[in-house]
């Protein structure tokens, strides 16, 4: 059939295509509506996403060649072509790390696994998690690229340790209180050189030439200071180097950022990599959501970082519960949502309960579990024993009243985005998972006192004469006939329960 033909009468070509096919014996074939045609080939009035130059790069000039033709509606001669393959790197490793329950870090490590695949397919991809990481998360994190280790978390050197430690608020202590373990890195020695991204970041193009061109350690181009942001960083990791970190963790913190930060783990490797011989330091620039960059060039960074409060976390904006503020760049959040959507693409809406497919059930898992498109699941062998049950019970209530009352999902409820100073006012999640249990505990303490005191009488206000039923009810166990309080059968109560079967009659 000449694609002339299709052209100028779609829907007669279908039927000229379904009769071929008929007489050639295939079986079940129906008929689509001539409506049905003529929306499909009817053109889309919705915006094209902005493809960065990055991701054009990518797709061979074939394909291009090709998509460019059936744009113009006209036919391409078909091309030679081969496979095309990547080097395996086996020594090279791109990393992240999970250290708590929060999904929307999860969501982020989703997105991020899903970047890195559509730019490198020869290194690894690592993501460390503790043992605080839910399992049920695990399989999704190997959908989306990932190779899940579990760490011991390393406990923090100075966070909350001290007065100067101890100031931070908000959900600081959920973000920055576990990241110490980031120092794993180092113990990973069967690879040569490591880059590592935090989950609230997303690759933007090929890191190639970057294992390439950086020899020394690597770390995040700063915007307002001098030092470096250990959010994005590439190291070689060394047992020899995770020891002098260790040491240097167990001396006073500096005081380089003036502010909490020193007592992060970002403040620990600022003071270890601080220009010396052999501990250089290579700033790697980074993009922002706060900068806005030229996204059709392909020297656009290879990476963006969303720097705490600097702009709204990419989420938020593609659950639609705040808009991108002006002083953000709008196509890196058009971006992240777009790989998201990818990751997830459903072919059944969200809210259907059946699916088909292993890939289309690990897509409505990666739903589920980020809280998008349902509530939080138990999944069986997540817990390990009724204590751990019991504590992520107790930190889920305490993290829902948290967010209730205060912190970063009030940001959602106000459906805008305010951009709060960097140490907000809050409580932890145990603060509030306690008061939720003392509250409910007085609440029924009391409760139970009232009713106590309205219906329960003590035994000295038995009556005399007083029924066992109409014991029973006010709180008594029978006293049994002649008692001291002359109480009676219950037999002699024409209120009798309803339990209570009646006598069968007496033969004469």
């Amino acid at each position: 059939m000449q694609h002339e033909e299709i052209v100028k009468a779609p829907y007669q070509a279908i039927c000229k295509m379904h009769d071929d096919l008929v007489a050639l014996g295939v079986q079940g074939l129906t008929m689509p509506a001539e409506s049905r045609v003529a929306a499909l080939i009817k053109p889309s009035e919705s915006k094209l996403p902005t493809y960065l130059a990055s991701e054009r790069q990518m797709v061979s000039a074939n394909a291009q060649a090709i998509s460019k033709s059936l744009t113009a509606g006209k036919a391409l001669a078909a091309a030679p072509s081969s496979w095309l393959s990547a080097p395996r790197r086996a020594n090279e490793a791109i990393a992240t790390l999970l250290t708590t329950t929060n999904a929307d870090y999860l969501r982020g490590a989703l997105v991020l696994g899903s970047s890195i695949r559509s730019f490198d397919s020869s290194r690894d991809m690592i993501i460390l998690v503790t043992k605080a990481v839910p399992v049920e998360w695990r399989s999704a994190l190997t959908v989306a690229g990932w190779r899940v280790v579990e760490v011991d978390e390393l406990s923090e050197f100075w966070w909350g340790k001290s007065d100067e430690c101890s100031k931070f608020d908000g959900d600081q202590a959920e973000r920055w209180g576990h990241m110490a373990t980031k120092l794993r890195l180092w113990q990973l020695t069967q690879y040569q050189r490591i880059m590592y991204l935090d989950a609230d970041t997303v690759l933007t193009g090929p890191v190639a030439d970057t294992f390439a061109s950086v020899a020394t350690f690597g770390a995040e181009k700063p915007l307002h200071h001098s030092h470096f942001n250990a959010g994005v960083m590439l190291l070689t990791p060394s047992e020899a180097t995770f020891s002098e970190l260790l040491a240097l963790g167990a001396q006073g913190h500096s005081n380089a950022f003036g502010n909490v930060i020193d007592c992060t783990e970002q403040g620990l490797l600022n003071s270890y990599y601080n220009g010396q011989p052999g501990r250089e330091v290579t700033k790697l620039t980074i993009g922002r959501a706060d900068v806005n960059n030229d996204w059709s060039s392909t020297n656009a960074p290879f990476a963006v970082h969303w720097i705490t409060h600097a702009c709204p976390k990419p989420w938020m904006v593609a659950d639609k519960d705040v808009e991108v503020p002006a002083s953000c760049d709008p196509i890196v959040y058009t971006y992240w949502t777009r790989v998201w959507n990818r990751l997830t693409a459903s072919a059944k809406d969200e809210s259907s309960a059946h699916s088909f497919g292993s890939r289309e059930a690990a897509r409505r898992k990666m739903r589920r579990l980020t809280g998008v498109s349902a509530g939080p699941s138990m999944v069986g062998g997540r817990y390990a024993s009724a204590t751990d049950l019991a504590v992520d019970v107790r930190n889920s209530i305490g993290r829902k009243l948290r967010q209730t009352f205060q912190g970063r999902r009030e940001l959602r409820r106000k459906k805008r985005w305010q951009r709060d100073d960097e140490y907000e006012g809050g409580l932890s999640e145990g603060t509030w998972a306690w008061i939720a249990i003392i509250g409910t505990l007085a609440l029924g303490l009391g409760a139970g006192a009232l009713l106590h005191k309205l219906f329960i009488k003590p035994p000295d206000a038995v009556s005399k004469g007083m029924t066992v039923v109409q014991a029973k009810r006010m709180g008594f166990q029978a006293l049994g006939e002649g008692g001291p309080q002359g109480v009676v059968s219950a037999v002699d109560d024409d209120d009798d329960d309803e339990e209570e079967e009646e006598a069968p009659p007496k033969k004469k």
